[in-house]
């Protein structure tokens, strides 16, 4: 024989204790009730104390608990306040009602939500600033609901489907006449998600055109190594470009400045000419000297190039057949867009792709966690799903005692699909009615209708070398994937999709990607030769000189502000699902 308690405490109270085993009101009846995601509710019938509940003077929260008369003891089933009108006041008894809530629930279910920020079901990347501390965000990802614990008042997130607190097996310890099975939804078969992110590629450094610059000049006729020549060296030196000229094409010059070597740090080069052509200058001898200079030339560059990525993926459940006319199949979707990838946004405000030089994001480690916090919240609807099949039972209150949403419970039936079924919990009540001296304990359980195959990661096959050759991370396999959640659903390899834009990697520039033309105009070949032609006077030679002097035409490629687009295209396993009904048991 039960014999129930009913104790009225202070909020502070929250350990239960025996020494609230006492009957503070005689109780008639009552019933307990929880639904996943909300308080527990407690109705309870008591002897009409006559007096008012509501005063302020009164303790507001109160302690109900049960002896079994078996060796556990006495043990507690709520914990909750007054929180409605009493009813039937005028009555012998009295009707009250409280709730399991504790008064600083905001806060622990921030706590709790904090907690659960953790990769790969959580992103910032995704979540719009106005609801990154909003404590449901954390959910969007999760087949989970908030459960708070009817005794203890503890805050979780709760799986629909997994039992973070066991198991409770009650067997064939259920009234049969109370088993009814029902077909809610059916489980979705695939979701399909494209999720879009932009930034602004802002990218600012400078190219040293210096190596290309001697080559030119050697190609033209300087002999020396690491410097330029010219026998119009002044004027090349006057007409050297200063730092900031625009260049053209998103380009200007950085860094750029000149310096005369010869008869200093290099001995005097003289093209020596003895005139032969006039009676004036007969016999005279020129000397011409060949300036030689080292150079220092930098093209800047300063641009923000527009670039958008796009991720497609299609996620099919490993779920068991199910009738259902296809023109009522339901296709579910998740669109998404986030502009924050460039924005410090993670934690330490670092930026998630890390640097907005990049010309890629989603081939990178953190853009993989971004995909797969995709697919966790495509597995989360799914998962939402699959829980298509509910089962209602009574048994005796005290297997109940123990009820909770964060357990499932299994039952054994011949009249059910395979002789038995587990779910978990998605409401539970406790009653005991005074009059007939019933209690019991009612249960809804949801069953998942997965096949319970697993899915493994898949090591791939060596691209490179043989496997084992190079470090890990140089290595490429073709045909890899790595696991989203464990068990469940995996994501192949894309890291050989190229970003779809003109191949420009600031940080590895190369001299193709660059120039697209110098060359040395009239350079110390040229002008050697020149000089040899003329015999007549100093003027003659001057003059020609003066008209061939020494120029570099460079021509820089344009840098595309694009916009740029790539589309990754990626491959995702099936979605492994529990079994606990079994739909094609023969």
């Amino acid at each position: 024989m039960a014999t129930f308690y009913f104790a009225w405490v202070d909020e502070t109270d929250s350990d239960f204790d025996i020494a609230f085993l006492r009957e503070d009101e005689q109780v008639f009846a009552f019933e307990l009730s929880q639904t996943e995601g909300e308080f527990a509710a407690l109705t309870v019938d008591i002897r009409n104390p006559e007096i008012g509940l509501l005063n302020t003077s009164r303790k507001q929260w109160a302690w109900l608990s049960v002896d079994f008369g078996d060796t556990a003891g006495g043990q507690p089933l709520f914990f909750g306040r007054l929180v409605g009108m009493p009813e039937d006041i005028i009555g012998r008894a009295v009707r009250l009602t409280l709730s399991a809530r504790p008064s600083d629930f905001a806060g622990r279910k921030a706590t709790a939500a904090a907690l659960l920020k953790v990769s790969p079901f959580w992103d910032p990347v995704w979540v719009t600033p106005e609801l990154a501390d909003d404590p449901d965000a954390v959910l969007e990802s999760r087949s989970a609901l908030w459960h708070i614990d009817r005794v203890t008042h503890a805050v979780s997130a709760s799986d629909i489907l997994e039992a973070e607190d066991g198991l409770i097996d009650l067997g064939d310890d259920v009234f049969r006449d109370s088993i009814e099975l029902s077909f809610g939804s059916p489980p979705a078969t695939k979701i399909t998600c494209e999720a879009t992110i932009g930034w602004d590629q802002a990218v600012t450094g400078s190219y040293d055109l210096k190596p290309a610059l001697l080559a030119a000049f050697s190609t033209a006729g300087t002999s020396t190594g690491g410097v330029i020549s010219s026998f119009t060296g002044q004027g090349l030196m006057e007409d050297w470009p200063s730092p900031g000229a625009n260049i053209g094409g998103g380009w200007s010059f950085g860094e750029s400045f000149i310096t005369r070597l010869d008869g200093s740090v290099l001995p005097d080069d003289f093209e020596t000419q003895i005139f032969s052509g006039t009676a004036d200058f007969w016999g005279q001898r020129a000397d011409w000297p060949c300036w030689k200079m080292i150079p220092t030339m930098t093209a800047r560059y300063d641009v923000s190039r527009t670039r958008r990525e796009v991720v497609r993926f299609t996620l099919i459940s490993d779920a068991q057949a199910f009738i259902i006319d296809p023109d009522e199949s339901e296709a579910l979707t998740v669109t998404l867009s986030s502009d924050l990838v460039g924005e410090p946004v993670d934690p330490g405000d670092v930026l998630p792709i890390g640097s907005r030089r990049r010309r890629a994001y989603f081939p990178t480690a953190r853009g993989r966690q971004s995909l797969d916090y995709l697919v966790a919240v495509c597995r989360a609807r799914l998962r939402a799903r699959a829980r298509s099949v509910e089962i209602k039972g009574e048994t005796r209150l005290s297997n109940g005692a123990g009820f909770s949403c964060r357990k499932a419970i299994r039952v054994e039936d011949q009249r059910l699909p395979g002789g038995a079924a587990t779910g978990k919990i998605i409401s539970y009540s406790l009653s005991m009615d005074g009059d007939s001296g019933e209690a019991l304990a009612s249960f809804v359980i949801g069953c998942s209708v997965g096949k319970g195959n697993p899915i493994s990661a898949a090591t791939g096959t060596p691209v490179y070398v043989e496997d084992g050759y190079v470090e890990t991370g140089w290595q490429r396999y073709e045909g890899a994937s790595s696991s989203v959640v464990s068990g469940e659903v995996t994501v192949f390899d894309y890291s050989d999709i190229p970003p779809n834009d003109d191949g420009l990697d600031f940080d590895h520039l190369t001299e193709a990607q660059v120039i697209d033309a110098i060359t040395v105009i009239n350079g110390e070949t040229d002008q050697r030769a020149l000089i040899r032609a003329f015999h007549s006077s100093f003027a003659e030679v001057a003059a020609a000189l003066d008209d061939a002097y020494t120029e570099v035409d460079l021509s820089l490629k344009a840098i595309s502000k694009g916009p740029f687009e790539t589309v990754y295209d990626v491959t995702v396993s099936d979605l492994a699902l529990p079994k606990t009904i079994d739909l094609e048991a023969a």
